[in-house]
């Protein structure tokens, strides 16, 4: 770099947190799908066993 030139580092600030209040109900049943759908798709990727809670034998 040259003398002229200075280094701009990024400043980055998380946002506050929402509360699901402060959404509509729209966006509430959207997020809520969602959701359900990220606690399927982790359960279903779980051997059949574990969701069933069946202990192993032998």
């Amino acid at each position: 770099m040259s003398g002229s030139q200075k280094t701009v580092e990024a400043v980055v600030h998380p946002a506050a947190p929402v509360r699901p209040e402060a959404y509509d109900a729209a966006t509430r049943a959207a997020l809520e799908h969602i959701d359900g759908q990220a606690l399927r798709a982790v359960a279903d990727g779980r051997p059949e066993r574990t969701r069933k809670g069946t202990p192993r034998t032998g």
